[in-house]
């Protein structure tokens, strides 16, 4: 669906717009010479097809509702093959460092970096500057923070200073309870109301946050289709780029979400679970009149 996004302003004068990673300025959306761009539809950027890929010990895992996982595959070899397909970015997270408390998994991110020539944004245990300097070091073009942005909020502020706004995401987990969106708690598993989704959404932008990667979690890996109207929620309030995630299970699904406005999907079990892959649904969605970089 897509084409990476374009370049995100700094909120300040002050952090750096250089990206760490040459392949990250390899792809810019806004460029007249992006490849593969359609003329027929120059009022609208590409759209981004991502691949999420969730880390648990050392193994690829996909489940639903953040529970009942089961595996994957191996990291390394499945960032090879989105890499070939055509994924225009690919999502690592590590969705067990953060409960246990512990770094994230550098060797597994060096060995996925080495294989893609797309941006590679990482997340989970990414707890302090120094950590995300490793992650960084190990080859992620962007950090993305969802627990330790809530726990830790001037972590955002040290990363878009030190590295770029768009560097910078922050996972927006929530929990859609009879249309009233809670911010999800991954350390107590449940919903939390300490604090609005607007008033989140609000600080984190304040922070720097270049990108957000908003995720319908009473949705993930249930293939009941993408939530839209979460979309739009998050969507009318910032001015960043946002990335939908939770709920794809099918390529229909994936196309009424584009149509419906939606930038940029990330997509789990439509991957894992399905004869689908980033090139055939690419192909879908030119079909369907969809701007995406094939």
């Amino acid at each position: 669906m897509d084409a990476l996004p374009p370049s995100v302003s700094i909120r300040s004068s002050e952090r750096n717009s250089t990206p760490k990673n040459p392949k990250t300025t390899a792809f810019n959306s806004s460029s007249p010479f992006w490849p593969g761009s359609l003329s027929e539809h120059t009022m609208r950027e590409l759209c981004r097809i991502i691949p999420s890929m969730l880390l648990s010990k050392n193994r690829l895992v996909k489940g639903t509702r953040y529970a009942e996982y089961r595996d994957a595959g191996s990291a390394k070899t499945t960032a090879r093959a989105y890499n070939a397909q055509g994924a225009d970015e690919i999502f690592l997270l590590d969705i067990d460092a953060s409960k246990e408390n512990r770094e994230p998994d550098f060797e597994t991110i060096a060995a996925a970096a080495l294989e893609c020539f797309v941006p590679l944004t990482v997340g989970g245990g990414i707890s302090s500057l120094d950590i995300a300097d490793r992650c960084f070091k190990s080859g992620a073009d962007k950090i993305c923070l969802t627990s330790t942005a809530r726990s830790n909020p001037a972590l955002i502020d040290g990363i878009a200073h030190r590295y770029g706004s768009q560097a910078t995401v922050i996972g927006i987990d929530v929990w859609n309870e009879d249309g009233t969106y809670l911010l999800y708690d991954h350390l107590t598993g449940r919903p939390t109301r300490d604090l609005s989704l607007e008033d989140w959404l609000d600080q984190v932008i304040d922070l720097g946050a270049g990108e957000l990667r908003v995720m319908d979690v009473s949705r993930e890996g249930t293939r009941e289709g993408l939530n839209t109207d979460l979309y739009d929620k998050v969507r009318t309030r910032v001015s960043v780029p946002v990335i939908l995630e939770g709920g794809a299970g099918t390529l229909s699904q994936v196309a009424e979400a584009l149509s419906a406005g939606v930038d940029a999907v990330a997509l789990g079990t439509l991957l894992v679970f399905s004869d689908n892959n980033i090139r055939k649904i690419k192909h879908y969605m030119r079909h369907e009149k969809l701007p995406v970089r094939l």
